[in-house]
């Protein structure tokens, strides 16, 4: 991999960048092979999937919740309006 070539792939995966710089043997392998980035990129990549992201999951599951209540409350309005035209 050349240099242009990490450069855009750093700046295209900042957090990519910042795990490489958590270990410097990584850095070392790096300077020493630069065609090594990409396989350590695809390491990182496929120990990134695995992660769950529980915060993501808990604002979705809330998210999702606040919309049912809504529909909810809609849905016993349009109830209570129908029970009221009935009994006219």
């Amino acid at each position: 991999m050349k240099k242009k070539d990490m450069k855009r792939l750093f700046k295209a995966n900042p957090d990519f960048e910042a795990w490489l710089m958590q270990d410097p043997s990584r850095v070392a392998a790096i300077r020493a092979n630069p065609a090594a980035a990409s396989d350590l990129f695809k390491r990182w990549n496929d120990r990134k999937k695995g992660i769950i992201d529980f915060d993501n999951i808990t604002q979705k599951t809330k998210r999702a919740s606040e919309m049912l209540t809504n529909v909810q409350s809609i849905m016993e309005m349009m109830s209570d309006y129908s029970k009221k035209q009935s009994e006219r």
